[in-house]
């Protein structure tokens, strides 16, 4: 995921150095861009927190069978 992040940041640095529009919009732009990428973030660390409670979840239950 770091890769993934400065591959990002790069992509808005070099963008933000080309850009044919004007600061302000281009800003705009950024900051839109940014809150997607922010909320796929937060969306993946849910799915994988979810992920991570089945899994202990699964194990408690077959421990429980063993034990049993």
């Amino acid at each position: 995921m770091n890769k993934t992040l400065l591959a990002v940041l790069a992509g808005i640095g070099i963008g933000m150095l080309i850009a044919p529009d004007k600061g302000s919009s281009t800003r705009k732009k950024l900051r839109g861009k940014f809150e997607d990428f922010k909320d796929e973030a937060e969306d993946q660390v849910s799915d994988l927190v979810d992920k991570g409670r089945e899994v202990v979840k699964a194990g408690k239950s077959k421990l429980t069978d063993v034990l049993n």
